[in-house]
C-alpha cells in the first residue's frame, strides 16, 4: 500500500480528480435556473455562473449574496454536477412567449466551501416552509387563495422557490377562510391551522385593489411570534406578491442564518486516515480540490494509510474543519496542531 500511495503522490499535481457530492438534506437549495436561447455549450458555459448565483442566494437567505462572492463563481463550470433544459410558456401582454431554461445542480461540498470563503451566511436546511393565508379582494369581495388557485399567486411561490423556501396554500376550508379573513388584526388565529400543513412559519396578507393599483398589507409570524409587518401600495399585484416573499425570506434569513466560523488565513498541516487504495485516494483529493478555501496542496508523505499535507486556505484552520463537517467524504477523527481527517466509507 505504502508504494502505491508514493506513485500516486508522484502523479497528484497533474491528476484532473473530482470530489464525491454529498446527499443535500434538500437538493434544490443546490440547484439554479437561469434563461437561455439555445442548448450551446458555449452559451451553456455563460449562462452557469448565473445559476450558481441563484444557489448562493438560497444557501444564504441574502439577495446580494452573488455580489459578495462574483470574483468566484467562474468555478461554475468546474462544480457543475450535472444540467437539464426546460421549456417554459409565459403570456405578455396576452400573448404566449415560450422560454427555454437552464437548470444545473452544483456539487454541495464545492458550494459549500464557496460561501464559507465568501463569508456568506449559512441558512441551515431543512426550512420550514411558508404557509400563506392571504385575502385578495379584486373590488368584487374578498376572497382567500387557497391550494386550488395556485396560480394566482405564482409571482409569490417563484420568488420564495429562487429564495431557497416552499410556499404552502391551505385547503381555505370554512373555517381556514374565517382564520384568514382575522389574522391582519388577530395573527394568532392562524398558527394553530397552520400545524396541519407541518410548519411553523406564517405568512398572512390581504391585497387589495386601489384606485392606483394595489394595496398589500403582511404580516410574517415565526414560532408563533410576529416577527414583520409592513404594507405597500403597487401598481401590478403580481409585483406586490413577489415583493412580498423578498421581504418575508430576508426577515426569516436574518433570524436563522447565520456564518460559518474562520479564522485568520495561513498554511496548516493536516494528516487524512483511512486510505486503503487507489479510489480512496482520489476521493481524498477531489474532495480538496473542490474546496473553495484551499488555495493550495503540498503533499508531505504517505504512512501506511495516512497522508501528511500542507493547505494554503484563504480562512482559518476552524474555517475547515466547518467546511469538512457540511461534507461527507472526511471526517475529523482527531484534532490538535495537526488535525486529523479520516476518509468515510
Amino acid at each position: 500500500m505504502r508504494h502505491a500511495l508514493t506513485c500516486l503522490l508522484l502523479v497528484a499535481c497533474t491528476l484532473a480528480l473530482v470530489g464525491t457530492a454529498r446527499a443535500a438534506d434538500d437538493a434544490s437549495l443546490y440547484e439554479g435556473s437561469t434563461l437561455v436561447n439555445s442548448q450551446n455549450p458555449g452559451e451553456r458555459a455563460t449562462a452557469l455562473p448565473s445559476a450558481l448565483a441563484q444557489v448562493l442566494v438560497k444557501i444564504s437567505g441574502q439577495r446580494n449574496a452573488a455580489q459578495l462572492a462574483r470574483s468566484q463563481l467562474g468555478i461554475a463550470s468546474k462544480i457543475a454536477q450535472d444540467f437539464r433544459y426546460t421549456a417554459e410558456s409565459v403570456t405578455i401582454n396576452g400573448a404566449p412567449i415560450y422560454r427555454q431554461k437552464l437548470t444545473a445542480h452544483f456539487q454541495r461540498d464545492a458550494v459549500d466551501a464557496l460561501v464559507a470563503s465568501a463569508g456568506l451566511p449559512v441558512w441551515p436546511s431543512p426550512r420550514a416552509p411558508i404557509v400563506l393565508w392571504l385575502v385578495i379582494d379584486d373590488g368584487h369581495g374578498a376572497r382567500m387563495v387557497g391550494s386550488a388557485h395556485v396560480n394566482a399567486v405564482k409571482s409569490l411561490t417563484d420568488r420564495a422557490g429562487e429564495r431557497g423556501l416552499g410556499v404552502v396554500l391551505p385547503a381555505a376550508s370554512p373555517a381556514e377562510n374565517l382564520a384568514a379573513t382575522l389574522a391582519l388584526a388577530q395573527p394568532q388565529a392562524v398558527v394553530g391551522p397552520s400545524a396541519a400543513y407541518g410548519s411553523s412559519v406564517q405568512l398572512v396578507g390581504k391585497l387589495a385593489r386601489t384606485g392606483s393599483g394595489w394595496n398589500a398589507q403582511w404580516v410574517l409570524l415565526d414560532g408563533g411570534a410576529e416577527l414583520n409587518r409592513w404594507s405597500e401600495t403597487n401598481p401590478d399585484a403580481r409585483l406586490a406578491m413577489a415583493n412580498a416573499a423578498d421581504t418575508a425570506v430576508d426577515a426569516l434569513s436574518r433570524k436563522h442564518a447565520h456564518v460559518i466560523a474562520g479564522g485568520p488565513a495561513g498554511t496548516f498541516t493536516i494528516e487524512i486516515d483511512g486510505l486503503r487504495t487507489g479510489d480512496d485516494y482520489v476521493r481524498a483529493m477531489g474532495c480538496l480540490e473542490n474546496i473553495g478555501i484551499v488555495r493550495k496542496i503540498v503533499l508531505l508523505g504517505a504512512t501506511d494509510d495516512r497522508l501528511r499535507m500542507q493547505l494554503e486556505l484563504s480562512t482559518g484552520i476552524e474555517g475547515f474543519r466547518n467546511v469538512i463537517a457540511t461534507g461527507q467524504v472526511l471526517e475529523l477523527e482527531t484534532d490538535g496542531a495537526s488535525p486529523v481527517f479520516r476518509l468515510r466509507p
